[in-house]
């Protein structure tokens, strides 16, 4: 396993100090392969596949390696081919997280119910 300058700078994106602005940036982690192309290559990365799917690998051999944890969600995504005003396609997204963070996601608060009844205590 080599620890290229790419992988370290991935691993910086999930760091105490950058959690608020990653979270601004393109939500809370774990992160989907569009959101972390985009903080590396920024909003160049929207229009080049080759930059996504570079990522994807990358983030796959961080997996591999036990740098990252992956988990499949399934979400509500925008189609390329509709404009802001279209309701999406529900579709399985793989995201990326350190290991052992994966285990809670994101509701969207969709039609879905993806949670389960009941009561719920914070426990600090």
């Amino acid at each position: 396993m080599r620890i290229t300058s790419r992988k370290k700078k991935i691993l910086s994106f999930y760091e105490l100090e950058n959690l608020e602005w990653i979270t601004g940036e393109v939500g809370a982690p774990p992160l989907d392969v569009s959101g972390v192309t985009y903080l590396l290559h920024g909003m160049t990365s929207f229009d080049k596949n080759y930059q996504l799917e570079s990522t994807r690998r990358t983030l796959e051999a961080m997996v591999k390696d036990g740098l990252l944890e992956r988990v499949n969600v399934y979400e509500r995504r925008q189609n390329k081919s509709q404009n802001g005003d279209g309701e999406g396609v529900h579709c399985v997204v793989a995201r990326y997280g350190l290991p052992g963070g994966c285990n809670v996601i994101r509701d969207d608060g969709g039609n879905r119910r993806s949670h389960i009844e009941g009561e719920s205590v914070r426990i600090d």
